[in-house]
This record gives C-alpha cells, sequence and structure tokens, in this order.
C-alpha cells in the first residue's frame, strides 16, 4: 500500500488540480466579460457563483464524506466540478453560464471535507498540521497555475476552450488518481484523536450547541473576510493609495501570496511540534500579524519597493497563513466519526466570509473616500479573531478531548 506522504502528495496533486478549474474563472473575467457583454456589476456574480453552491452543499458534502469515506467523496466531488466547468464551456448565455458554475461549486464544497476526513485518518495528531498545510499549497500552487495559463488560452482560442481546459484538467485528476486513491480504503484511521467520551453515541449535531465550537466557526467567519478583503482590494490598494504601476501591484501580490505559503507549511509544522494541544493559539498568532499589518496600511503609506514588498509577505501571514491550522481543528473537533462533517462546517463559515467581506470593505471605501477607514476595521476585525481564539483555546481542547 502507499505510504500516507504518498499518498497525500495524490490527495495534493487532486486539491491542486481541482484549485486550477474553480480558481480559474477569476483570471478569465476580462476574456468573459468581452464573450458576454458583462458589466460590472455582472462581473461580481462570477466568484461568487462557485462560492454560493459550496456555501449550501459543504455542510451535506460533509456529511457525505463521513458516510461514504474519504475516496468516493473526493473524486465524486471533482466529477461535479468537471461537468459543470464542461457545461459552463458551452453555456447560451450569462445565466445558464452561472448556473453552471454555481454546479461546479456544490461538487468543490465535497473536495474540502473530503480531504479533511482523508488526513484525519491517515495521519497521527502530531503530523496532521504540516499535512494539511501541504494540502493547503496544492490550492495555491492550482491557483498560480490557472493565473499564468488560463488567459493565453483565452487569448489564443477564446474562452470557451480556456473554461474546457478548466473541467478537462479537473477531470484528468479524477482518471489519474482513481486507482492511487484506492489505497485510502485499506488505511486504517489514525485513531490518536477520538471523539470525546462523554459525547460518544450523542446527536452529530450536538457540536451546533457548544459556545466554543460556535464561537470557533465564527471566527473563521471574520477570518474569511478579511482574506476576502485581502484578495479583492490589496492591488487596487497598492495602485491608487501607494503609487505603483499593475506590474509593481501584481509583484507585491506575489509577496503576499508567498507569504501565505510559506506561512501555511511552518505554521502547520510549528502546530504539530508546539502547543499542538492548544493549536488554535497558532490563529491567535497570524490573527495579531494580519491586525498589525491591516494598521500599517492605514497609518502609513509604505511606497518604498522592499519595504511594501515585506508588509504585503506579512499581510500575506496575516491573511492566509491560518486556513490550514483552521481545518486540522475542525478535523479533529469532529473526530473520525464526524470530521468530514465538521470539515464542511469550516469550509461554510469561511465561504459566508469571502462573500461578505469585500463588500464590507467596499462600503466603508465608499462612505469615508480613504483607505484608511476600511484597513482600520479590518486591523480591528482580525485583532478580534485573534483575541476570541486565543480565550477558547483551552474550552477547544477540552471539547477535542
Amino acid at each position: 500500500m502507499p505510504t500516507r506522504w504518498l499518498l497525500l502528495a495524490i490527495l495534493t496533486g487532486s486539491y491542486g488540480a481541482g484549485a486550477f478549474g474553480m480558481l480559474g474563472i477569476s483570471p478569465l473575467s476580462p476574456s468573459l466579460v468581452a464573450g458576454f457583454g458583462l458589466s460590472r456589476l455582472q462581473v461580481a456574480l462570477l466568484v461568487p457563483s462557485i462560492y454560493l453552491g459550496g456555501l449550501l452543499f459543504s455542510l451535506p458534502g460533509g456529511r457525505l464524506a463521513d458516510r461514504l469515506g474519504a475516496r468516493p467523496s473526493l473524486l465524486g466531488g471533482l466529477i461535479i466540478g468537471a461537468a459543470g466547468l464542461a457545461l459552463g464551456a458551452f453555456a447560451p448565455g450569462f445565466t445558464t453560464f452561472l448556473l453552471s458554475l454555481f454546479l461546479a461549486g456544490i461538487g468543490w464544497s465535497i473536495v474540502n471535507p473530503a480531504l479533511g476526513k482523508a488526513i484525519m485518518d491517515l495521519f497521527p495528531a502530531h503530523e496532521r498540521g504540516i499535512a494539511m498545510g501541504i494540502k493547503q499549497m496544492g490550492l495555491t500552487l492550482g491557483g498560480i497555475a490557472s493565473a499564468l495559463m488560463l488567459p493565453r488560452v483565452a487569448a489564443a482560442l477564446g474562452w470557451r476552450p480556456a473554461v474546457g481546459v478548466c473541467g478537462l484538467v479537473v477531470a484528468l485528476a479524477v482518471l489519474l488518481s482513481w486507482r492511487p486513491l484506492g489505497a485510502l480504503n485499506e488505511a486504517p484511521p489514525s485513531r490518536t484523536s477520538t471523539i470525546p467520551r462523554e459525547h460518544r453515541g450523542a446527536s452529530e449535531w450536538s457540536w451546533a450547541r457548544r459556545p466554543a465550537i460556535l464561537a470557533f466557526f465564527a471566527s473563521g467567519l471574520v477570518l474569511g473576510m478579511v482574506q476576502a478583503a485581502v484578495l479583492s482590494y490589496l492591488p487596487l490598494y497598492t495602485i491608487q493609495a501607494l503609487g505603483f504601476d499593475a506590474i509593481g501591484a501584481g509583484l507585491l501580490v506575489a509577496c503576499s501570496q508567498a507569504g501565505g505559503a510559506a506561512s501555511r507549511l511552518a505554521l502547520g509544522a510549528a502546530s504539530d511540534r508546539w502547543l499542538a494541544a492548544r493549536r488554535s493559539i497558532w490563529l491567535t498568532v497570524t490573527g495579531a500579524i494580519g491586525a498589525a499589518s491591516f494598521a500599517f496600511y492605514a497609518l502609513w503609506q509604505v511606497s518604498s519597493p522592499l519595504a511594501a514588498g515585506a508588509l504585503a509577505f506579512a499581510t500575506g501571514i496575516g491573511a492566509y497563513g491560518w486556513v490550514g491550522i483552521f481545518f486540522v481543528i475542525s478535523a479533529e473537533l469532529g473526530g473520525v466519526r464526524m470530521a468530514g462533517l465538521l470539515s464542511g462546517m469550516a469550509f461554510a463559515s469561511i465561504v459566508v466570509g469571502l462573500l461578505v467581506g469585500p463588500a464590507a470593505f467596499g462600503l466603508l471605501l465608499v462612505r469615508w473616500d480613504s483607505y484608511a477607514a476600511p484597513w482600520t476595521a479590518f486591523a480591528a476585525l482580525s485583532a478580534l479573531a485573534a483575541g476570541a481564539t486565543l480565550v477558547i483555546s483551552e474550552a477547544l481542547e477540552r471539547e477535542r478531548r
């Protein structure tokens, strides 16, 4: 049977292929504007259509992963995602295209809980942080690959072949990983973290009555808001407030993504080695770094390229570095029986934040006609999440026992 690390590499590759397809819609937006004749308002519906499918079906998808297992759930989700993207490539109109993206988002919503379930089954507690960090690298690499490749395909062949490539890459991941992931069925579950003794046999929804768990997911919503605001507005802020050109803005965005990618691995490994019993304290660390970075943006216009790059790197740690640890804690709270369900809830809480964050940032920007106001507000939100995760860390540890 393949080792758990080889299985993790296959899972990460499958996740990266899925991310290539789903995140690839964003860099294709200029071609979709030309192809459908979209207004600015209609452009804002593209990515949320995928997230909306994820929001509505992440909990059922998580329960499905618990019942069926990681392999059929993961590959089934990727098949649905590939089908939605393939239908989108042939969509006769914009409404049909959005419905196709919604279908793809349903499949994507199943992928994260299935991966959480797989990591929970394969890895003992002292390796889950780094395993989840490696898995999250698949998302980053898939997004980078789609941003580099798909606009070129669209420029040469049109947006329909480019969307078709999105679906094809996701489908290829299913074909290539179908057989090797069969070893997931043979892997004995890692029992290092089990269902709390006093809760065994309790309702699978009993977690919804536990304040610490609800506060934990609320912090995920807030951190999702912060992440989406950075994704949406850091490039514009860099150009409009700092005076960089589009190329310079792209480099700073790349610095922020590099900060997120590096910190996911580093923090995952650190959470395995230190304070593994209270992993949520590492969320406090990323929240504090995010709060400090956003406060810098609010108070000073850092226009020196080197300093701006360093600040963007730190911003990436605060905005993106927490995701892997958040999913590890979610899976561990569910234990072997409910890892998929609580991973699905984690995904749902983040998606709500992703949908709300850019709108909140934009409204503050319009109201005050200054970037200082939204950056200050989001520094406060990040600090709030940092404080909340610190306060509930001990209670969360009791829930994981």
